[in-house]
C-alpha cells in the first residue's frame, strides 16, 4: 500500500517525528472543515464563488478571479486524501465522495476533466485536468474502489495524447507548447498513477526528462517557466530561472528518479534554502505560497539540514495565518497580513488548499524512490 502512511494513527505519529506538532495537526482538522463548509451541493468546489454569500464575512472573503471548478475540486479532495480521508474511510467520506461523483460526472469522452461549461478560465483547464488526475490516481489507490479504475485511468490516456511530441510537457492547450509549471502537475498525475499500479509508458516520462533538459540552467540546479517565451516584455521574464520554477523543476527530477545527493539537486536544495518563506511588508510582499507548496516538498524529500531550515520557517509562518475564528475559520486570507502573488487568481480557496498540502507534507508521500520501488 503506497498510502499506508497516511493512516489516522500512523499520520499523526509520522506529523511529529518529520517535523509537524499536535499544533499542525490541529489547523489541518480546522481547514478540512472549513472546505466541507464550501462544497456545492452538487459536490464541486470554485475559485471565484462560495455556496453561501448570506453572512456577511463573505463580503470580504476574497474569492479568485478564476472559473476553474475542476482545479477548485481536485484541489480541495487533495487536502482530504492528503490527510487519509477517503469515499470509503473517515469523517469526510460524504464530501469525498461526492466531490469525486462530480469530477467522474464532468469527465469527457476524451478523458479531460474540464469542460467549457465548468472552467471558463482557459488557462486553468490544463491545470485543472493535472489536479484532478492526481486526485482520481490517489483515491483509487487508496481504496482500490473498482468503479474509479477506469475514469483514473482515462484521465491518465488524455495526459499522455495531450503531451507535446517534440518539447515533452505541456502547456495551456493539448499538444500545444510547453511550461514547466503546467508540466509539473501533469508528471505529478502521471506518478500518482505509478503509485496506483496504473499503465504509464515510458516514452512519456522521457519526453518530460527532454522538457527539463531544456528547461534546466546551471547543471540542473535551476530552472526556467518557459525557454521558449517570446522576447516582448510582458512575457521574456519566463526564460529567466525564478524560485517557484526551480522548486517545480526540482520536484519534477526527484519522481523522474533523481536522488538527494545529485550535485544538481544539491545546488538547487541550497538556492531554495537560502530563501525560506517570509511575508515580506505591504511594499515588498514576498509571500508566493505556489513556491512555498513545491520547495516544501522538495525540501522534505532532501531531509536533512535543508528541511530542518525550511521547516523551521515554513511551519510558524503558516499556524500564524489560520483564522481560528468565525464563519471563515479554518482558511487563510489571500491578502492579509500581505497579498499573495496569485491572490487575484486564485483567492481564498487556492490560498486554503495550497497551506493544508503544506501541512500534510510530514506524512504526504514518503521518500518518492522508496514509494515508487515499492
Amino acid at each position: 500500500d503506497a498510502y499506508w502512511h497516511r493512516q489516522p494513527g500512523t499520520r499523526k505519529d509520522l506529523a511529529l517525528k518529520n517535523g509537524g506538532t499536535h499544533e499542525t495537526e490541529q489547523a489541518v482538522e480546522r481547514g478540512l472543515a472549513y472546505l466541507a463548509r464550501q462544497q456545492f451541493a452538487d459536490g464541486h468546489w470554485a475559485l471565484n464563488e462560495f455556496p453561501d454569500t448570506s453572512d456577511p464575512a463573505y463580503q470580504q472573503a476574497s474569492p479568485g478571479e478564476m472559473d476553474a471548478d475542476t482545479a477548485a475540486t481536485g484541489l480541495a479532495l487533495l487536502a482530504y486524501l492528503g490527510a487519509g480521508y477517503t469515499h470509503k474511510d473517515g469523517q469526510w467520506q460524504r464530501q469525498v465522495r461526492i466531490g469525486l461523483n462530480w469530477l467522474r460526472a464532468h469527465q469527457g469522452p476524451d478523458g479531460s476533466l474540464y469542460s467549457p461549461d465548468t472552467d471558463t478560465t482557459q488557462s486553468a483547464r490544463m491545470y485543472g485536468h493535472g489536479i484532478a488526475a492526481i486526485a482520481l490516481c490517489e483515491a483509487y489507490g487508496m481504496t482500490r474502489d473498482p468503479e474509479l479504475r477506469e475514469p483514473a485511468e482515462r484521465a491518465i490516456r488524455f495526459i499522455v495524447d495531450a503531451q507535446n511530441p517534440q518539447l515533452g510537457g505541456w502547456r495551456y492547450v493539448p499538444r500545444l507548447e510547453s511550461d514547466t509549471s503546467v508540466s509539473g502537475w501533469h508528471l505529478m498525475a502521471l506518478t500518482s498513477a505509478r503509485l496506483a499500479g496504473l499503465d504509464v509508458p515510458p516514452e512519456t516520462l522521457e519526453g518530460v526528462r527532454r522538457w527539463l533538459d531544456f528547461a534546466e540552467k546551471q547543471d540542473g540546479a535551476k530552472y526556467v517557466y518557459n525557454p521558449n517565451a517570446s522576447n516582448d516584455p510582458s512575457q521574456k521574464h519566463g526564460r529567466d530561472p525564478n524560485l517557484p520554477m526551480t522548486a517545480e523543476g526540482l520536484l519534477m527530477r526527484l519522481y523522474l528518479g533523481w536522488e538527494s545527493n545529485e550535485p544538481g539537486m544539491v545546488s538547487g536544495a541550497d538556492y531554495l534554502a537560502a530563501n525560506v518563506p517570509q511575508m515580506g511588508t505591504e511594499g515588498d510582499a514576498q509571500r508566493d505560497v505556489y513556491y512555498w507548496y513545491l520547495a516544501s516538498q522538495v525540501m522534505f524529500q532532501m531531509q536533512g539540514d535543508h528541511w530542518n531550515k525550511w521547516n523551521a520557517a515554513m511551519r510558524p509562518l503558516v499556524l500564524e495565518d489560520q483564522l481560528t475564528q468565525g464563519p471563515l475559520a479554518g482558511s487563510w486570507s489571500p491578502t492579509e497580513p500581505v497579498v499573495d502573488r496569485w491572490a487575484h487568481a486564485g483567492g481564498r480557496h487556492y490560498q486554503t488548499t495550497l497551506h493544508l498540502l503544506m501541512l500534510e507534507v510530514y506524512y504526504r508521500y514518503l521518500p518518492i524512490y522508496d514509494m515508487l520501488d515499492d
